[in-house]
């Protein structure tokens, strides 16, 4: 979950008794800097699922929290925890921190069995809307927002005259789009453009050719340094390839002022829909095109962006967001 399990792991342990927290992270030791290697997600698979089965049958809690997983083996080993609560009469809660969950359910019958019966904490209204019609039972369907940065945090620098001051935040790999943006900012250069691109976080899957746009290379960044990041950055810009869901990166850009533009996603739909984010395609004319206004007229993409946002501000606000899912847990009976 990352900076969501700082935010949202102290508020639950301060409104119930928890019994126990299971990492389920598994080591990354021996793999790449980004994915812990098969041998050790299986390890770590059978870890939680035995530790699991342990506190289930002993502690009897009333509940299961899960921030539940999407695809793949982690989605495999999250389906076997739910059927283990649900053996020891235990009630699933499931925070889904993506979007592209509902339309796996609306595809699989099986999936929407297993998962049946379970409370949903979900990122947008539109979220909740797919879930609710993937036919996948749910006891209730509950709207929990990612929380923006603290007012003020994030503050803006000077600009350098004339260079529009490209950032890139999180992980460099090619599902979010990092290539893509390498090829555009490269464009723009070729052009005489006068552009600046600062990119900080793991990289993945890019390669070294597409590193030469990069201007300021800042690698992962620790969390106290991000303020600093977005005080020298005037766009921000996210063309995934896969349907992101509620990004962080994408809100504290608004909160520091930045020209944001990224590809669509159910997680973020108000944002997009309230003209916050500008609409892109995760193709290199789209987001060159988006680059190019930005150099024609940064001022009045940030105008127009901010005052939608400043609209919407109110509802990511932490305590806004603190209250919603505090009240899920007096609310709702188990």
């Amino acid at each position: 979950m990352g900076r969501a399990a700082d935010f949202f792991t102290p508020l639950l342990e301060r409104q119930c008794r928890v019994v126990a927290v299971v990492t389920l992270s598994a080591d990354r030791a021996g793999s790449d800097r980004f994915e812990a290697s098969w041998t050790a997600k299986v390890r770590a698979t059978a870890a939680v699922l035995g530790r699991c089965a342990s506190l289930l049958s002993v502690r009897s809690p009333d509940a299961i929290y899960l921030p539940i997983s999407q695809w793949g083996l982690p989605l495999a080993r999250d389906v076997l925890v739910i059927t283990l609560a649900r053996v020891a009469g235990c009630t699933p809660v499931l925070h889904l921190h993506g979007a592209q969950l509902p339309a796996r359910l609306a595809a699989s019958g099986v999936l929407r069995t297993a998962l049946a019966g379970a409370h949903w904490i979900v990122l947008s209204d539109t979220v909740a809307t797919e879930l609710r019609t993937s036919r996948c039972r749910a006891r209730s369907v509950t709207v929990v927002r990612n929380p923006a940065p603290a007012a003020g945090t994030l503050g803006r620098g000077p600009a350098r005259p004339r260079a529009l001051r490209i950032g890139w935040l999180g992980t460099r790999c090619r599902a979010k789009g990092f290539d893509v943006l390498c090829r555009a900012v490269g464009r723009l250069k070729d052009r005489g453009v006068d552009v600046q691109f600062s990119a900080a976080g793991m990289r993945l899957d890019v390669p070294d050719a597409h590193m030469s746009s990069v201007d300021e290379d800042l690698g992962v960044l620790a969390p106290g340094r991000a303020s600093s990041f977005w005080s020298r950055t005037d766009v921000f810009v996210l063309p995934s390839r896969w349907a992101e869901g509620l990004p962080f990166v994408i809100i504290e850009a608004l909160q520091a002022g930045c020209a944001v533009a990224a590809t669509p996603s159910p997680g973020s739909a108000e944002l997009f829909g309230r003209g916050c984010v500008e609409r892109i395609e995760s193709t290199t004319d789209s987001v060159t095109a988006f680059l190019e206004n930005c150099v024609a007229d940064l001022q009045s993409i940030r105008r127009r962006q901010q005052r939608a946002w400043e609209e919407l501000r109110p509802i990511y606000a932490p305590q806004r967001v603190e209250e919603s899912f505090v009240g899920f847990w007096r609310d709702t009976s188990f």
